[in-house]
């Protein structure tokens, strides 16, 4: 399968404001929900069952989840420790409000509670992701990427159960992760140079079904506000 392009933001026009890692989050978040959005499609046309319904929902949640923990471990040899949890916990957040506001506005499902759903996903994931080995380089391990499919497995339809592993890391996750790397090297850079050394302590939505150690995540669970 060839992979295929996707546009992702990592300028801004305010420099100044661009070096705050809620702004950085903001970035990475847009890409993340584009490249989510965009493997549904790919594997849809792949005649993967993801249903316009609660499943399609799932999944991306999942997937989302996954991408979150990409540029985390990114942003861990970009951004000072301080300025790393800030980056995460705002892509967390701001991940959640999009998927919350699709849900309900397209499901009619409750905002608060999908909200609150989607950030205790991400904190318990968190938890067995953080134990998994991530280089910057080589990117995740096979072993991280298994989780991630063995998630997906959970949501995914029975039948497409089999080949979930081998399309997530064959044609998805690859994609995803160079995105991610090229995004926050980007953003870093344009930001002037946020990046510290690691040992210093202190959208657009659309309509179903096609909607356009140290060096772990960060340990505390994210709060819902």
């Amino acid at each position: 399968m060839s992979t295929r392009s996707i546009r992702t933001k990592s300028r801004w026009f305010n420099r100044a404001k661009a070096r705050d890692p809620e702004v950085l989050a903001s970035v990475a978040a847009f890409n993340a929900w584009r490249l989510g959005l965009n493997t549904i499609k790919r594997m849809r046309s792949a005649h993967f069952e993801i249903e316009a319904s609660p499943q399609y929902f799932a999944f991306l949640a999942e997937y989302l989840v996954f991408l979150i923990q990409i540029a985390d471990r990114f942003a861990f040899s970009r951004l000072a420790l301080p300025q790393r949890r800030a980056f995460t916990v705002a892509m967390v957040k701001s991940l959640a409000d999009q998927i919350a506001e699709n849900r309900a506005r397209l499901l009619g499902d409750d905002y608060d509670a999908v909200r609150r759903d989607f950030i205790d996903l991400y904190n318990t994931r968190a938890d067995d992701y953080a134990a998994l080995p991530f280089d910057d380089k080589l990117g995740p391990d096979y072993a991280f990427m298994r989780y991630c499919s063995q998630a997906l497995r959970e949501v995914a339809a029975p039948e497409d159960r089999t080949w979930i592993a081998d399309q997530l890391m064959s044609y998805e996750a690859p994609d995803a992760i160079a995105t991610l790397r090229r995004v926050l090297d980007s953003a870093v850079s344009t930001a002037g140079a946020i990046s510290a050394a690691n040992d210093q302590e202190p959208t657009e939505p659309g309509p179903l079904p096609e909607m356009p150690g140290v060096d772990a995540p960060v340990g505390d669970p994210i709060p819902p506000e």
